[in-house]
C-alpha cells in the first residue's frame, strides 16, 4: 500500500504540473481520443464491405475491441514511462532512480506519467457504452459484466507485464526500442481482432506463449458463448486473473534480476 501512494503522490505532481496549461492539456487529450479512434475507424470501415469477420458480428467485434482497447489504456496510463527505459539506461539517467528512496521501478513510471493517454481510455469507453446499450451482442448478466470487469483488469496486467519483460530487454542488449514498440502497440493491436482470423500458428503463440488471447480473445467468446478457435474449455476461458496473476510475478522476476544487471554508463 506504501508503493501504490508513492506512485499515486509523484504521479501527482506531474498531473498537477500538466494541468497547469489546461488548454494545451485539453488539446492533447483530444488529440489522443481522436488519433486512437482510429483504429475503430479501421473496423467499421471493414464491416462496410462484409457482415461477418471469422464468424464474428460487428457488434461482437466492436466489443473485442472495446475490451482489449480498455486493457491497453489503463496499461498505458499507468505504464507510458517504460518507453523511455531503453533510453535511460543508455545514457546513464536511470543511476537518478536508483538513488532515490523508494521502489526503483515506481519512480520509471512516474518519471514520464502523462494524463493525456486518458484519451485512449475515454474512447474505448464510449465503443463499449455505445455497443452494449444500442447494439448488444448478448443479454447482459451481473456474471457476465463481472466477466468483462475481470477481463479488463486482467488483460491490463498481462499487457503490462509483457511490456515490462520487454523493456528489461533494454538491461541485456542495446537497441531495444523497437522491442518495446512490440509487445506494446503490437500486441494491443493483435488482441482487437478474433484469433478465429489468424492461422494455427499464430492463434497458438499468442494463447498458449504470449498470452495475450486472454486479454480479451477469451473472456468475450465466454460472455457471447461463442466456441473459441482452439475449443479450450469454459473454465479456461475464465483464467484471465490466474494468467495474469502468473505473468505479473514473472514480470517482478525478470524486473528485479534485470535491474541486478545495471552497471551504469560507466560500467
Amino acid at each position: 500500500m506504501t508503493t501504490i501512494r508513492l506512485f499515486l503522490r509523484l504521479a501527482g505532481v506531474q498531473v498537477r504540473s500538466q494541468m497547469q496549461y489546461r488548454t494545451s492539456f485539453a488539446l492533447s487529450l483530444a488529440g489522443n481520443f481522436a488519433f486512437t479512434a482510429l483504429d475503430f475507424a479501421a473496423i467499421a470501415i471493414l464491416f462496410g464491405d462484409i457482415t461477418r469477420l471469422g464468424g464474428w458480428t460487428a457488434g461482437q467485434v466492436a466489443l473485442l475491441y472495446a475490451v482489449s482497447s480498455l486493457s491497453y489504456a489503463l496499461c498505458d496510463i499507468v505504464l507510458g514511462s517504460l518507453d523511455q527505459l531503453p533510453a535511460m539506461v543508455r545514457d546513464g539517467s536511470f543511476d537518478t532512480l536508483l538513488i532515490r528512496p523508494g521502489p526503483t521501478f515506481v519512480h520509471l513510471l512516474s518519471a514520464d506519467f502523462l494524463l493525456r493517454r486518458a484519451g485512449r481510455l475515454l474512447q474505448a469507453a464510449v465503443v463499449l457504452a455505445v455497443v452494449m446499450i444500442r447494439f448488444p451482442p448478448t443479454q447482459w448478466t451481473p456474471g457476465k459484466l463481472l466477466v468483462l470487469a475481470s477481463a479488463v483488469a486482467g488483460g491490463a496486467v498481462i499487457m503490462g507485464s509483457l511490456w515490462t519483460m520487454a523493456a528489461s530487454a533494454a538491461f541485456w542488449i542495446d537497441g531495444a526500442e523497437g522491442l518495446v514498440g512490440v509487445f506494446s502497440a503490437g500486441t494491443s493491436f493483435l488482441v482487437q481482432y478474433p484469433l478465429d482470423v489468424y492461422t494455427a500458428w499464430l492463434r497458438s503463440f499468442v494463447l498458449f506463449v504470449l498470452p495475450i488471447g486472454f486479454v480479451s480473445y477469451l473472456p468475450v467468446c465466454w460472455v457471447l458463448g461463442k466456441p473459441d478457435a482452439a475449443g479450450l474449455p469454459g473454465a479456461v476461458r475464465l483464467a484471465t486473473p490466474v494468467v495474469a496473476a502468473v505473468t505479473a510475478g514473472a514480470a517482478a522476476l525478470v524486473w528485479r534480476t534485470s535491474v541486478r544487471r545495471y552497471r551504469s554508463t560507466g560500467g
